[in-house]
């Protein structure tokens, strides 16, 4: 039964990643900082939910898991600080929540 609604849990996750990503790269999306908030905030829960998925003594993994949280925090200050680097921003959001999933999956 727990296992069911694990596999649930990351059927929604991957769902919600891909929306989240399809409305990050929506041109002309009225939202703006809006949906990169957004896009963070997911990128953060996906790395604690990898971050806690791991054992202990895989620190390595752990450390990873920390980093794709960071780099998804770092895509929206670098796109808050710097217009010219939108692209760079979205990019770098993708990775980490792309990152996320697969440590999550694998």
């Amino acid at each position: 039964m727990a296992l069911g609604f694990l596999q649930v849990l990351i059927i929604i996750l991957i769902i919600a990643a891909v929306i989240s990503q399809k409305l990050l790269y929506k041109p002309k999306n009225a939202s703006g900082n809006s949906i990169f908030i957004i896009n963070m905030l997911f990128g953060i829960l996906l790395s604690y939910i990898a971050f806690t998925a791991i054992p202990t003594n895989y620190t390595g993994k752990r450390v990873l898991a920390i980093g794709w949280g960071v780099v998804a925090v770092l895509a929206v200050i670098l796109k808050l600080t710097n217009q010219k680097l939108i692209t760079l921003s979205r990019v770098l959001l993708s990775i980490a929540i792309i990152g996320s999933l697969a440590q999550i999956l694998l």
